[in-house]
């Protein structure tokens, strides 16, 4: 293969090969160079070195891989966090969970945020409440190790731990988070789109998908404060049976929360006070 031998060049190779946002994304991040230059500088040559590093990454996204995995790297809520194909990649939509855990955050809070992956939950929290006490879990110790890499890297004061669920944990939290897995196992989108590469850990949620989320409603009351939150990510179709979930386990001010296309996101409560 012929490697691009000038900007111009290189990003008419990414853009004949993938839709436009993914191209020039990847033709910027390999050549080093801001979205303008793309067009400003088009002669401009450059090392094939880089020319090389682009076509690999084209490579990689025509068979699939999210741009995420490729570059190491996603942006989530104003944090730019080191992904790896150990965690679920961040997405918009759990910024809804970050919103509404915020609102009940304090200054003194106590905040523990289950399955944490990466730690975008967790270290979105501990940038907006930088005097609150925040422990991120996970049960997998890569996920664990990711998370304490961009807290260090952020100078954010997260605590991590490997825990599953809430084991061992001790509790006296006044907030606790998840994104858990909520994916049906059966679900078709399994394999479509990015989630083909995604760690089945961090998404299938068991038969129905509610496995962990029922867990977690079951279990958190004990490990809350009285009048503590419980906030809970899940899938648009899965609001009526966590509410359920919520009022069985004794929960009260059962709230909702919809994400930026207006679907159901976020299942809130609080334990009695």
């Amino acid at each position: 293969m012929t490697l691009p031998a000038n900007i111009g060049a290189c990003a008419a190779f990414a853009r004949e090969r993938l839709p436009r946002v993914d191209a020039d994304l990847l033709a910027c991040e390999a050549l080093g160079l801001a979205h303008s230059d793309l067009f400003a500088f088009g002669e401009r040559p450059v090392a094939p070195a880089r020319a090389l590093r682009l076509a690999c990454w084209v490579k990689r996204r025509v068979a699939g891989e999210p741009v995420a995995y490729i570059l190491r790297r996603r942006g989530f809520w104003n944090l730019d966090l080191e992904t790896t194909p150990a965690a679920l990649i961040p997405r918009p939509d759990t910024e809804t969970l970050v919103a509404a855990a915020l609102a009940r955050i304090d200054v003194e809070s106590r905040v523990l945020d289950v399955g944490t992956g990466c730690g975008n939950v967790a270290l979105a929290i501990a940038a907006e409440r930088p005097q609150a006490v925040v422990l991120a879990t996970d049960v997998d110790p890569a996920c664990v190790a990711l998370c304490r890499r961009n807290a260090e890297r952020l100078a954010l004061r997260v605590e991590t731990r490997v825990a599953d669920c809430f084991d061992g944990l001790g509790g006296g939290f006044d907030v606790v988070v998840s994104n858990p897995p909520y994916v049906a196992a059966r679900d078709g989108h399994l394999a479509q789109g990015d989630l083909r590469f995604e760690p089945r850990l961090a998404l299938v949620g068991g038969g129905e998908g509610l496995d962990l989320i029922a867990r977690l409603v079951r279990e958190a009351p004990v490990q809350l404060r009285p009048g503590g939150w419980l906030c809970v990510e899940h899938g648009w179709d899965q609001h009526e049976a966590v509410a359920a979930l919520f009022h069985s386990a004794g929960f009260e001010q059962v709230e909702l929360k919809r994400d930026l296309a207006e679907r159901p996101r976020v299942t809130l409560g609080a334990t009695p006070p």
